[in-house]
């Protein structure tokens, strides 16, 4: 499973806002089991895409210079 750590990532795109989100409310004790599943599931769903668009961004990205 992804880490549900956001530093890696570009923290003002709407994926990690979802995942942050996710990952907050997934912190309350009174939640329904099946409420924290589907939080679950949404905050890996959002770190899936957001891992897939950096990878896709390191591949477009023209290549550094080397020194």
């Amino acid at each position: 499973m992804v880490d549900a750590e956001g530093l890696g990532y570009r923290l003002g795109s709407p994926l990690a806002a979802i995942a942050g989100i996710a990952e907050a409310t997934l912190e309350r004790n009174d939640l329904d089991d099946d409420v924290v599943t589907r939080l679950r599931a949404i905050r890996d769903l959002a770190l899936d895409a957001l891992e897939t668009a950096e990878r896709s961004d390191q591949q477009s990205a023209p290549p550094q210079p080397q020194a």
